[in-house]
């Protein structure tokens, strides 16, 4: 199933996900005013967000997919501070052909050891995220899923 964000990107839903209601996006610490999907699949415990925010002319020329992926990442810090959140390493990927810049993490909730990988795209004055999470012991193949997914995303300009 190919889902979409106000016509801006476009994002395939594999086998085994489903895109997650309202009801189950409550709780989730979402960006505020901005567009997303959530897809999940419970079997494999991932989930992956991507959202679609713009921003006004003069922050878009002044700031850059570093500074982005920079700010974002000490926001996710920030947010995750009280889930035993560890930075682990800058991340550089294509999404579409555009840079992509962010970071892995790990964390924990409920006992449960997580992992997560958080990208930003900037086009023009559009940004672009992308989160995963899911369990520690499945990071590799949870990455794969995340990065497969991510190769058939498609941003319209």
């Amino acid at each position: 199933m190919r889902l979409s964000i106000d016509n801006r990107l476009y994002m395939d839903c594999p086998e085994g996900f489903h895109e997650l209601t309202e009801e189950e996006k409550q709780g989730m610490n979402l960006t505020p005013g901005g567009k997303v999907i959530c897809i999940s699949d419970p079997v494999r415990h991932i989930v992956i967000t991507a959202g679609w925010t713009k921003v006004n002319e003069l922050t878009a020329w002044l700031v850059g997919t570093r500074e982005l992926a920079w700010n974002m990442s000490r926001q996710i810090e920030k947010n995750m501070k009280k889930f035993s959140y560890v930075w682990l390493d800058n991340v550089k990927r294509t999404i579409d052909g555009q840079a992509a810049r962010g970071h892995d993490y790990e964390y924990v909730v409920k006992d449960i050891n997580m992992t997560g990988e958080s990208l930003v795209v900037k086009i023009d004055e559009n940004l672009f995220y992308f989160h995963m999470y899911a369990r520690k012991a499945r990071r590799d193949d949870s990455l794969k899923v995340f990065h497969d997914i991510l190769d058939n995303v498609a941003i319209a300009e």
